[in-house]
């Protein structure tokens, strides 16, 4: 996994990215008595459709499964994080026309939330084999300031090595309990 320091039930799941993800992150997770990863304490994921609907289902999904997780002063950031994710999946993860599913599934996002101990790791799977560029920002530009925005809100981030299937990029939140 690269590292930057500092619900539909019919259509299937990301395994491929999911997989990576959970595999991966134990890195960053706090490790358990046994020397593995610790358990996760909690994981929520949804299916999200590549149209104007998705920022705003993305971001009550993060609240809400926040607020139920008892991390409601995480929310602001959670939710701010997850908004860059997706808008950059959907901006330079589905522009190419090689990043489109197969199929033309509905649903080609996927947004997971995993909390374990004192982490939430947010992510975005997508399906291009395209992983992010933290560029210098244009001053007068009034876009280009996402990863920037991630990066200084998170512990790290990153995302999961590309496969035919694509990537998971992550951001690891501090819940500050």
């Amino acid at each position: 996994m690269t590292i930057r320091p500092a619900g539909l039930p019919a259509v299937p799941f990301p395994t491929q990215p999911l997989g990576q993800w959970l595999a991966q992150a134990p890195g960053h997770l706090p490790p358990d008595a046994g020397g593995g990863a610790a358990r996760p304490d909690g994981l929520a994921a949804r299916a999200l459709t590549a149209d104007g609907r998705a920022a705003a289902e993305a971001r009550r999904f993060t609240g809400t499964t926040l607020s139920g997780w008892n991390l409601g002063p995480l929310v602001d950031n959670a939710v701010l994080v997850v908004t860059e994710l997706l808008s950059n999946a959907l901006r330079y993860g589905l522009a190419r026309p090689a990043a489109q599913p197969r199929g033309g599934a509905a649903h080609p996002l996927w947004l997971g939330l995993l909390r374990c101990r004192d982490l939430v790791l947010c992510t975005v799977c997508d399906h291009s084999s395209d992983v992010p560029v933290l560029r210098e920002p244009d001053h007068f530009a009034q876009s280009g300031r996402g990863l920037h925005i991630i990066d200084c809100l998170s512990a790290s981030w990153g995302w999961t090595t590309p496969t035919a299937a694509g990537k998971a990029v992550w951001a690891a939140l501090p819940t500050g309990t």
